[in-house]
């Protein structure tokens, strides 16, 4: 790890296009939700598909005193008993690999708020297990439904 003296600026100038097109995530952006709302339905949406919240990281928080500029950025850790006892039961090394990551952050000057989740068929596909790949395509799918409710949540009939 770098331990770079002085505060960096490298966020607030980042390409966030970039960010829509990893191979290890699945990125949507919402323009009309503000960041708290964002949260609250991505919560909201982990609790109604039966996921645990294990954990809360607030990257902006953490990074404050070394960076100018951060855009609030939180990253929650998201877990599924079953999911996690069929992953070590195959590999025990998979421990590593779970939680799942959420990510919810401001980009586009803020304006924008990016919701990531983990694609678990690439990050877990390492493991060469069908069993790990079943559970993975699973988790993959759930995680999607996520992304599917986060707007839904605010719509007014």
């Amino acid at each position: 790890m770098e331990n770079n003296k002085g505060k960096s600026e490298w966020v607030s100038q980042q390409n966030y296009s970039e960010s829509q097109s990893t191979p290890y995530c699945i990125t949507r952006r919402y323009g009309s939700l503000t960041f708290e709302e964002t949260v609250q339905n991505v919560k909201n949406g982990i609790k109604k598909l039966g996921l645990d919240l294990v954990g809360e990281f607030d990257v902006r928080e953490y990074l404050s005193s070394d960076m100018e500029k951060m855009p609030r950025h939180l990253i929650l850790m998201v877990c599924e008993k079953e999911t996690a006892l069929k992953l070590i039961s195959n590999d025990i090394q998979m421990s590593v690999l779970f939680p799942c990551n959420v990510t919810i952050k401001e980009v586009e000057n803020n304006t924008i708020i990016e919701v990531s989740i983990e694609d678990t068929d690439s990050t877990w596909s390492s493991a060469k297990k069908k069993e790990i790949i079943e559970v993975a395509k699973n988790t993959k799918n759930i995680l999607k439904k996520l992304l599917d409710t986060i707007e839904q949540q605010n719509v007014k009939l």
